[in-house]
């Protein structure tokens, strides 16, 4: 039997299998979490007895609060579960993939797996090529911080619908930056993984609002009992968790924008509202191997198309002023052979 090559794992920011007690700067995460409604909620989840496999509580509370039919609402162990299983679903070999700047990693390697193709763009067209099953939108993108306009994304949904195609919105950041109107429309799958803005990444949190044709195909290639107790309780206490995203997202929004001003110093900065912003440095990789030295990391944002950038996400004020004086230090130095006058 010959099989096709394994592919490597797409990269991502956050902790690795070699030991770090630093500070973390790669991850999009809020600084002030975890969510105490939520912590509470998985230290009373019944991890003792096998969930309801169809988690139906859990979908009709989330409908409830979106406003949909619990046949609307897919769960999932992390956003980049269900973004495989739509690639499983809706892609097919030699079918294509549209994505608005880069896409998310996982969703690369999904469509590669299906050996289908990939095609990066930086506007979308009024019209989808030939064989594009989906469309993909970070909204916010990360690392960009971009995001379309309600307009903008009305005219991609309808280019969805007309070709029979999928919009993908990943708002796995929306809850950091002001909501705008998001297009009704049956073409449109919007991905929400609400563990980044509730600092509760680990838990995995995540699910999917579309339409039931979609939703009944992401449930019928997830495994039994796909989420476990602790997740599942998160999910289902979300909408009384939401007075902490009140209180601690301005302040997060606060302090990117101050780190965005103190970092535009050293170099082009991109910033449009997320925890998250990127800094042109010339050359990522030696940028960030340094601050790593220093016990302080970054993503490099090779993996999107831009080496000459990284990509920082705020913490606390007294964190981003350690990165700021290490960053100041790295990159106003000397080049090495020579010194100053």
């Amino acid at each position: 039997m010959t099989l096709p090559p394994l592919l490597s794992r797409a990269p991502h920011g956050g902790p690795s299998s070699a030991p770090f007690s630093g500070l973390d700067f790669s991850v999009n995460t809020n600084p002030y979490g975890p969510n105490p409604v939520l912590l509470a909620a998985i230290r009373e989840a019944d991890h003792a007895h096998y969930p309801d496999p169809t988690y139906l509580v859990v979908r009709e509370r989330l409908a409830a609060w979106h406003g949909v039919a619990p046949q609307n609402v897919a769960l999932s162990t992390g956003a980049s579960d269900l973004l495989h299983r739509l690639a499983r679903a809706f892609l097919p070999a030699g079918g294509g993939l549209l994505s608005l700047h880069a896409p998310f990693g996982e969703l690369a390697r999904a469509a590669a797996l299906q050996r289908a193709q990939v095609q990066v763009v930086a506007q979308l067209p009024a019209q989808l090529p030939g064989q594009v099953q989906l469309v993909y939108v970070g909204h916010p993108h990360n690392p960009t911080g971009r995001r379309l306009s309600p307009n903008a994304l009305q005219a991609a949904a309808r280019a969805c619908e007309a070709a029979g195609a999928l919009l993908i919105l990943d708002e796995a950041y929306a809850p950091f930056v002001p909501s705008e109107p998001l297009p009704d429309s049956e073409a449109v799958v919007r991905l929400l993984s609400p563990g980044k803005a509730h600092g509760l990444v680990g838990a995995r949190p995540a699910y999917a609002l579309a339409a039931a044709s979609v939703t009944e195909r992401l449930e019928n290639l997830a495994p039994a009992w796909h989420l476990p107790a602790g997740t599942a309780a998160v999910l289902s206490a979300l909408p009384q968790a939401q007075a902490f995203l009140a209180t601690t997202l301005p302040q997060v929004q606060a302090q990117a924008a101050a780190l965005a001003g103190a970092l535009s110093r050293l170099g082009p900065v991109e910033h449009h509202g997320t925890p998250y912003l990127t800094l042109e440095v010339a050359d990522a990789a030696p940028v960030t191997a340094a601050l790593l030295s220093q016990g302080l990391r970054v993503r490099d944002c090779a993996s999107y198309g831009l080496p000459q950038r990284i990509r920082v996400s705020s913490r606390t004020p007294r964190d981003n002023q350690a990165l700021l004086g290490a960053l100041t230090s790295l990159l106003n130095a000397p080049p090495r052979g020579k010194q100053e006058d």
